[in-house]
């Protein structure tokens, strides 16, 4: 496995694939107002897909979601392709639903585990959920400043 190689001489820790998956969770969870830092974590192939500020945009707007759409990540379970170039993780999810789980790619590449994720910004199909809102949230971000 190119991590255990690169650990064993030494190499940074957070080239270990489990430690990448939890380094992701904590940028999903907790940088959310600035989604910079978890494009950062994502494949090359993500980022010739979709580009940072369009990344962010839609991230921003996938936030907006009213309920919040719950996406924060823990207890990674980490599963290796035998060559060790790619592994599938599959996170515990923080919502209403018991028991839901929330599943990515990691993909050795350049070094590090990147993130393959995020492929319904690129195709658009996390705005479904906002064409059948029973309400909106316009008055909450349009508020009129006139006395």
């Amino acid at each position: 496995h190119p991590w255990r190689k690169r650990h064993r001489q030494g190499g940074h820790r957070a080239h270990h694939p489990r430690k990448r998956a939890e380094a992701y969770a904590q940028a999903v969870n907790f940088a959310y107002e600035t989604p910079e830092e978890i494009y950062a974590f994502l494949t090359e192939d993500v980022k010739t897909r979709i580009s940072q500020p369009a990344f962010c945009a839609a991230f921003v707007k996938d936030r907006t979601y009213p309920y919040i759409t719950p996406l924060y990540l823990f207890y990674p379970e980490v599963s290796m392709a035998d060559d060790g170039l790619s592994a599938t993780v599959v996170y515990q999810q923080a919502a209403r639903i018991i028991g839901m789980t929330y599943t990515v790619r990691l993909v050795y590449e350049n070094g590090a585990y990147y993130v393959d994720d995020w492929e319904r910004f690129i195709d658009g199909s996390y705005l479904e959920k906002f064409e059948n809102c029973p309400y909106t949230l316009d008055w909450y971000y349009n508020l009129d400043t006139e006395q």
